[in-house]
């Protein structure tokens, strides 16, 4: 099973290439719960596919391609994501779907808890 989502810099370097998968139709759509959240609350569905160390050949090959549900950051322009790569957009479809009210929370309120229990800290 999954574990809750949690907002995670994609760092550039580690990436061999990424596209943005975009949905168009709402009709039309196979996966719904991605539809929703990319076109109601501007998330993004990146395909990524990852540099990894290649033991055998002692140099970083392409790794498998894993689909993550992302944001862009405004302000410095990187991505984060927010669901763990997964192989298929139906179990990304899934997950959304089993950890969407924690997506929402996570974009519409944010994920201030570190800045929260500094606060708490510094109160008392």
């Amino acid at each position: 099973m999954f574990n809750s989502p949690q907002k995670q810099l994609i760092n550039p370097d580690d990436l061999l290439g990424s596209r943005e998968i975009r949905f168009q139709d709402r009709r039309e759509s196979h996966y719904p719960q991605l539809m929703r959240l990319c076109t109601d609350f501007n998330f993004s569905v990146l395909q990524l596919q990852r540099k990894i160390f290649s033991h055998l050949s002692r140099k970083l090959v392409p790794g498998p391609l894993e689909f993550v549900l992302a944001l862009r950051d405004e302000t410095s322009e990187y991505w984060y994501s927010l669901s763990p790569g997964v192989e298929s957009l139906g179990l990304l479809n899934d997950y959304c779907k089993t950890y969407e009210i924690d997506l929402l929370h996570m974009h519409l309120i944010g994920d201030d808890v570190d800045d929260q229990a500094l606060h708490n800290e510094s109160f008392y």
